[in-house]
């Protein structure tokens, strides 16, 4: 080949290096923008930042001083008690014993069955509470179970356990004998409804266990809270308006899901319960209390319950927790930030058993800060325990024409500027040969 031929095909050469530069540019460009835009479309916002997930609460913490001589608080949560204070100690439940006896009848009972009162169930108990039964009198299953743990009645316990057993006697035989399969070892019940008896005993330890399986049944828990509850008339009596003594013990706590008050007097009076407090679930008993402190104790071990039960701290308003893609926005993303504190105690006390799903509405400029963007969800044992709003973390303002497709303003100025420098180049060179 000659030499004039072989200068021709080195320019020729070069020529394409300089035009694979500019097309190899040009691709780079539409990859990172074909990226960008499939980004955006797959999902309006980032998953939740999971190492703002941080431990709280221990079993070392300091305990609130209590009225109670004797108190368990156990956590439903992590299957466990995580503080007890003389919870061996044998005393009697009061009233507290009713919870058992309804939750046996419930499940062991039509709720529309129809029991007829004994002349046993209507013997008078001085001072207690009572429906003022008779005699032969009938009423269903259902209407029993609200008045022996809505108003206590005494005489209502008793046909419930003998429409259960045939017999008192019988029946408190099946009460031991479930308290022994629930694992509790200082309890005995003598009768249906916590008639003091000195062979009438437990302890907080064992009526925290028997409070947590007899709330398991979902009709005893709505029972539990019910505000107001009308007995329609029987055969022998007219109707009877109940209100609920639990509630009333427990005014001052949101969150409660059942339990049962016990009172003897103004010194002795008894308080199970269970609740549920962003993120948390735990049965509290209170024994050997007071009227007054049988309203204090219960607030004390609710604010407790956070500090001494092992979990974590999953959102606070200290941290923004993700990003969201925004369309027509002179930037693509927006930080993503969330309000108040929200808790999550999974039972293997790590934060890999906390789950946050995040759910972002169709995120567009202009945005302020504060705008509700979307949704959080926690989930810790397989369960939601808490859940929230999203919130715009600063302000995004409209974008150019490229903003339709997630491009920011000052990207399009970058790809301008090196489009323009692409063309430059290209004319230059020609001019060149």
């Amino acid at each position: 080949m000659s030499e004039a031929g072989t200068e021709k095909r080195r320019k020729r050469i070069r020529i394409n290096y300089r035009r694979a530069a500019c097309t190899l540019t040009l691709l780079i460009l539409v990859v990172a923008f074909l990226v960008n835009l499939l980004s955006a479309s797959a999902g309006t916002g980032e998953g939740y930042d999971s190492s703002l997930i941080r431990e709280h609460g221990s079993l070392d913490a300091e305990a609130p001083k209590l009225t109670a001589g004797s108190a368990a608080m156990y956590s439903l949560d992590l299957d466990e008690f995580v503080y007890e204070k003389k919870a061996d100690k044998k005393l009697p439940p009061y009233s507290i014993t009713k919870i058992l006896t309804t939750y046996l009848a419930l499940e062991n009972l039509e709720s529309d069955q129809v029991l007829t009162a004994s002349k046993n169930s209507v013997r008078e108990l001085k001072d207690g509470m009572e429906m003022e039964l008779v005699e032969g009198e009938k009423l269903k299953v259902i209407d029993l179970a609200y008045a022996t743990m809505m108003m206590s009645a005494n005489d209502a316990a008793i046909v419930l356990g003998e429409g259960v057993s045939g017999s008192e006697k019988a029946f408190v035989k099946l009460m031991n004998d479930t308290a022994k399969e629930w694992g509790c070892e200082n309890t005995n019940f003598v009768n249906t409804n916590g008639w003091e008896n000195k062979n009438h005993y437990t302890t907080a330890h064992d009526l925290a266990i028997i409070t947590k399986h007899c709330l398991e049944n979902e009709t005893l828990r709505k029972i539990a809270v019910t505000k107001r509850y009308v007995v329609p008339a029987t055969n022998k009596n007219d109707e009877l308006e109940l209100d609920n003594a639990l509630l009333k013990a427990t005014h001052k706590i949101k969150g409660v899901i059942g339990g049962k008050t016990g009172t003897w007097s103004e010194s002795q009076c008894t308080v199970a319960f269970a609740f549920r407090d962003n993120g948390l679930s735990s049965v509290v008993v209170l024994m050997d209390d007071t009227a007054k402190g049988r309203i204090k104790d219960p607030v004390k071990m609710v604010k407790f319950s956070h500090e001494v039960t092992p979990g974590f701290i999953v959102t606070d308003s200290d941290n923004n927790v993700s990003e969201a893609w925004v369309k027509y926005g002179a930037v693509p993303k927006v930080p993503v930030y969330v309000k108040g504190l929200r808790y999550a105690y999974p039972k293997n006390k790590k934060a890999s058993g906390v789950k946050v799903r995040t759910e972002f509405n169709k995120v567009e400029a202009p945005l302020e800060k504060g705008d509700r963007i979307g949704k959080y969800q926690i989930f810790a044992n397989d369960e939601q325990v808490g859940q929230g709003y999203l919130y715009a973390g600063e302000d995004v303002k409209r974008g150019w024409f490229l903003s339709r497709f997630y491009v920011s303003n000052s990207a399009t100025i970058v790809v301008a500027v090196i489009l323009a420098l692409l063309i430059a180049f290209e004319l230059l060179t020609r001019k060149k040969h």
